[in-house]
């Protein structure tokens, strides 16, 4: 869902009230101390790990969610 939405502001869409529930999701998911703990992690060969495994703070989705947070609220005020 965040890749999702990532690939909508990467691509200059104008977010509406499509995308309010799952923007609903992302702050929800945002743990007490601003961080979010990383979750479904994919099956496959990883090369490097970028974080400690499910349940930990995860290294890349802060970077997107608050890309995709920023994009959603500057979008909403025009």
């Amino acid at each position: 869902m965040l890749r999702g939405l990532d690939y909508l502001c990467s691509a200059g869409v104008e977010p509406d009230d499509r995308c309010a529930e799952a923007i609903r999701l992302v702050v929800q998911k945002r743990g007490v101390d601003g961080r979010w703990l990383l979750e479904n992690s994919h099956p496959g060969e990883v090369h490097f790990d970028l974080d400690e495994g499910e349940g930990t703070p995860s290294a890349g989705s802060p970077f997107r969610a608050l890309r995709v947070l920023d994009w959603y609220e500057k979008g909403r005020a025009e």
